[in-house]
């Protein structure tokens, strides 16, 4: 089966967006780097830009106030996961978090993503924040489908849910949709505590949650964890699963779990994954959604 990876419509290729990011370590250190890392707006404020984002931007659009500390892109890609102070668990080294399409339609089987550092397939977004929770909402380049996440932080819980509804708009019938949320997971690597190394131990449930860990000897210093869980579906039906993934921004339709026989160690990525199936009617939608905790 052919598969198309549809592009924006004003580039050839899949934008990379780390660029900016990996000179700033280069210059300064990982974890320093991910101490000092200048952001585009102050806590509970938004940006001055534009709420319909350049695709190859990375700056901060909002950062949550309060605890943990949790910077946003307006694409809805979590760019910094802090907490507690001195300690980053997401977007040391390679920006960073979001979210995989996959669908097929006229027999053809196409892909979007969105993973901080590369996306394709998706149109610009729009944004809006206020208190602990934002609004970002992106059609596909072919304007079949759209993606509108609600990302909600609670500080009591030390907890940001992001919740995914996948709405049919147009085009054809579609079959074979997954909707995945992908993350590059360094727990205790960044900020001025951090240690610098994204080595962490992974684990995943068959389908509930995935998370990473520093064990008590692991580091010098404060050892943390951070799962990506599973809270609900719409419709309830929709099989789901939780993997750890080889590459850390894997952007395919359906990754090996690494760790289907036990705890593996090493600079892995963590997905929730849900099997959709068929969008046969317009107007059907999907809802997923996870959960990033710290223990």
């Amino acid at each position: 089966m052919s598969v198309f990876n549809f592009e924006f419509p004003f580039t050839a290729a899949s934008f990379t967006r780390g660029a900016a990011a990996a000179a700033a370590f280069a210059a300064v250190g990982l974890a320093g780097a991910l101490a000092t890392t200048p952001v585009g707006a102050a806590p509970g404020e938004q940006s001055a830009g534009s709420t319909s984002a350049s695709p190859e931007s990375t700056s901060v659009f909002y950062v949550y106030p309060g605890r943990p500390r949790v910077w946003l892109s307006n694409h809805g890609n979590l760019l910094r996961f802090e907490g507690p102070t001195g300690y980053d668990h997401i977007g040391v080294g390679n920006l960073s978090e979001g979210y995989v399409l996959c669908y097929t339609g006229f027999g053809v089987q196409r892909r979007a993503w969105d993973t901080g550092e590369s996306e394709s397939g998706f149109g610009p977004s729009t944004a809006s924040c206020s208190g602990n929770r934002c609004t970002i909402t992106r059609n596909t380049s072919d304007g079949w489908l759209r993606l509108r996440q609600v990302i909600t932080k609670v500080d009591v819980e030390r907890s940001l849910t992001v919740e995914m509804t996948l709405s049919r708009i147009g085009g054809p019938s579609l079959s074979g949709v997954v909707l995945r949320r992908q993350v590059d997971l360094d727990v205790d690597a960044g900020g001025s505590f951090g240690t610098g190394d994204t080595t962490n131990w992974f684990g995943a449930t068959e389908r509930e949650s995935v998370w990473a860990w520093n064990a008590a000897n692991d580091t010098g210093r404060e050892g943390h964890a951070v799962m990506l869980r599973q809270i609900q579906r719409t419709p309830a039906a929709v099989p789901y699963f939780a993997k750890v993934t080889e590459l850390i921004l894997d952007n395919s339709c359906s990754p090996f779990n690494l760790a289907a026989d036990g705890p593996v160690r090493g600079d892995y990525g963590a997905t929730i994954q849900y099997n959709v199936g068929n969008m046969g009617q317009q107007g059907q939608t999907f809802m997923g959604r996870v959960q990033y905790q710290r223990n």
